[in-house]
């Protein structure tokens, strides 16, 4: 479906479009609601390699089946004034209740990671169970696959992103020397895979992060638009890598741009959720990520009340990543 020409205003919100995540993810900016609480919109990366040729899975380091799950799972708050966003990643191993759902037996609730509830009942059910874990009204969904990332990064023009030591994994295929590095679509696909460190899919997410803090930049910061040409075409190849779900249309996906023009890099935040354990044993799931309940709680309720995100304590009992719901400002994430 070809998109209607769009005004140059609606690069705020199209440009705060990147992916993050085990293959890729989506975040775009959301619009105000018209309660004056703002905007969620529910941003989420699929395994699937639907779409890719041998050479492809070959080449980006594809391989392997997909479970159908969603290996990126992101909350983007858009404030009612659309000056403000919060982007809250939830670990794709958080052991969370899932809504209600029928199993093929009838009816069923059970708790599980959070990344399969994609698999059991696909973008409504994941919709759901992340409304029922954070007790925020999701607005909208978004969702990209592998193929779908590596389109929207080169249509945004590359990823800025910097390592403070190697990165080199053979699984995901990634090979940094320490600095900065402009990353293509499918560099970007590696960087955000990547395991190479201790803490797994912790570090995986700070890295989604910062990949979708770097492109951003780039649009948002200096508050610099492309003409409205150029601005049609972008916008149409960014989508193609999207797929809007149940509650969300391409109409809708345009109206969000234009009321989060106003948005700049400076004005959004990220976050982790608040953690308690990265090796809860979850039973059957095996170990599993546990959130820390009250402090997740009081993380969710600002949101839902349309506010800033509190600094979160550094301190975490292991130290040295996001245990703790640690809040960063996107012009301030550092080095990986």
């Amino acid at each position: 479906m070809a998109l209607p020409p769009l005004s140059r205003t609606l690069a705020g919100g199209a440009c705060l479009a990147v992916l993050a995540g085990s293959g890729y993810g989506w975040a775009l900016a959301a619009a105000p609601a018209p309660g004056g609480t703002g905007t969620n919109v529910l941003v989420v990366g699929s395994d699937s390699r639907a779409g890719l040729t041998k050479e492809e899975k070959s080449r980006w380091h594809a391989g392997g089946a997909a479970c159908r799950c969603a290996d990126v799972v992101m909350v983007v708050h858009l404030s009612a004034d659309g000056r403000r966003a919060s982007v809250v990643s939830l670990p794709r191993d958080s052991y969370v209740p899932f809504a209600p759902h029928a199993d093929g037996a009838g009816p069923t609730a059970h708790s599980g990671k959070i990344n399969a509830a994609l698999q059991h009942g696909g973008p409504e059910l994941l919709t759901r169970t992340v409304e029922r874990a954070t007790g925020l009204d999701i607005d909208h969904y978004l969702q990209a696959r592998f193929k779908g990332f590596v389109q929207a990064v080169d249509a945004l023009g590359g990823a800025p992103v910097c390592t403070k030591e190697p990165m080199h994994d053979e699984n995901s295929g990634i090979d940094l020397k320490p600095g900065k590095h402009h990353l293509d679509g499918v560099g970007s696909l590696q960087y955000v895979r990547t395991r190479h460190r201790g803490h797994g899919d912790i570090d995986r997410v700070r890295r989604q992060q910062r990949l979708v803090a770097g492109i951003a930049g780039r649009h948002l910061a200096a508050g610099t638009l492309p003409d409205p040409p150029e601005l049609d075409a972008l916008v149409g190849e960014v989508a193609r890598g999207l797929r809007p779900g149940p509650r969300t249309s391409v109409a809708d996906m345009l109206a969000l741009g234009w009321r989060a023009r106003h948005l700049r890099l400076r004005n959004v935040e990220f976050a982790t959720v608040p953690l308690a354990s990265i090796s809860h044993p979850a039973g059957e799931w095996g170990s599993a990520v546990q959130w820390n309940e009250a402090r997740a709680r009081t993380m969710f309720r600002r949101l839902a009340a349309d506010r800033r995100l509190a600094p979160g304590d550094e301190r975490g009992p292991r130290g040295g990543f996001d245990w703790t719901g640690r809040v960063a400002l996107g012009d301030r994430m550092g080095c990986d």
